[in-house]
């Protein structure tokens, strides 16, 4: 994705008319689709690698594997569990907003120029989806950093295995080590990305958009030939800061790729310490990068779900004192809204989870 210098700002308009494309629909649907099924796939990518720890432990050239990337397995399917859940509240409460919160909201436009005679039950109606929307962002927010922390460890892992690796290769110990130093420096970008988000106080509705079209970009293949993706979007202003470190984190992916690539030309593939290193490696990858797409789409639902609350709830509150906000005269005009498309969406991903990849008697828990 580029980041030119200049470009003209995306407004709540045309950010509701791009979200309620058909075609722009279908491509996040296909998006979020993809980045279930992604995510599945990967705990069937975990348990090939097991089976490589297993044959390496024979060897007996160090201290068992097997037994910690079991645990790790673990953690890694409560995330998964944890994004579906997530999915599934969040669509949850965008639906409440639209079908409730909104046309309430609506209402106070026949006392605009006074309180509306809804005034009580509309700030009380507020006030609770305020609160209990509140929670939940900070359960994603939970999530973020549980994930933040798996990927430390998995980072760890393949540091010490790719140590491990290069002891007893024959060849391309240079190019191991420096695909495992940059994949640890891009975990640090996207850690640094996740903690420069969650600073925005008022998120622009540039940043939900820029997250959609960036998952979509991602997806590939089919997906991707709609309006959101035609053009490059910019993140400047209050979102600099954010567009910057979005730019350093596809930086420092792309000499991830480079490395990738150079360690996969010097591999001794006779080796099976250099054939796990390498599954290890793209697995690492795989991860950060899937988890970077689905979380940061969560985090820009929520903090523009917010920023839209905020404003209806001082335009409610202060009657004649504020124009009305884009929401709600995006609402009243044609009926259209940032969050039904973007419902849609995630009831997909939460479809497209294959449960089998977590044991019934845990599912019952969470």
């Amino acid at each position: 994705m580029s980041y030119p210098s200049k470009s003209r700002p995306i407004s709540y308009a045309e950010a509701v008319r791009i979200f309620n494309a058909p075609d722009v629909q279908d491509d996040i649907n296909d998006a979020c689709g993809k980045l279930a099924l992604a995510m599945s796939a990967m705990v069937q990518k975990f348990d090939s690698i097991t089976k490589q720890m297993h044959t390496i432990d024979l060897l007996r050239l160090n201290a068992p594997l097997k037994p910690r990337w079991d645990s790790m397995r673990q953690d890694f399917t409560d995330l998964l569990w944890q994004f579906r859940t997530n999915s599934g509240v969040i669509s949850g409460r965008l639906k409440l907003f639209c079908t409730a919160v909104l046309p309430m909201a609506a209402r106070n436009l026949d006392g605009r120029s006074g309180r509306s005679p809804y005034y009580n039950e509309n700030l009380q109606v507020l006030q609770s989806y305020m609160t209990i929307s509140a929670e939940h962002a900070a359960l994603t927010r939970t999530m973020v950093d549980r994930i933040s922390r798996f990927s430390v460890h998995l980072v760890a892992f393949v540091t010490e295995f790719t140590n491990l690796a290069t002891r007893h290769a024959m060849s391309g110990q240079k190019e191991m080590c420096e695909l495992s130093q940059r994949l640890s420096e891009l975990d640090g970008q996207i850690q640094h990305l996740f903690v420069t988000t969650r600073e925005i106080s008022n998120t622009d509705v540039t940043h939900l958009v820029f997250t959609s079209s960036r998952m979509v970009s991602s997806a590939g293949g089919t997906t991707g030939r709609s309006k959101i993706t035609r053009k490059p979007i910019v993140l400047d202003g209050d979102l600099t800061n954010v567009g910057g470190a979005y730019e350093h984190a596809d930086r420092k992916r792309n000499e991830v790729a480079h490395a990738q690539y150079a360690a996969q030309l010097s591999q001794d593939r006779t080796n099976p310490l250099a054939t796990a290193q390498t599954m290890l490696s793209a697995f690492l990858l795989d991860q950060m990068l899937t988890s970077e797409s689905g979380l940061s789409l969560f985090l820009s639902i929520w903090s523009r779900l917010r920023t839209d609350c905020s404003e209806i709830y001082h335009w409610v509150k202060n009657p004649g004192q504020s124009a009305v906000p884009f929401v709600i005269s995006c609402y009243t005009e044609n009926g259209g809204t940032l969050y039904a498309p973007l419902a849609t969406a995630l009831d997909v991903y939460a479809t497209a989870v294959d449960p089998s990849i977590y044991s019934p008697e845990r599912r019952e828990t969470r």
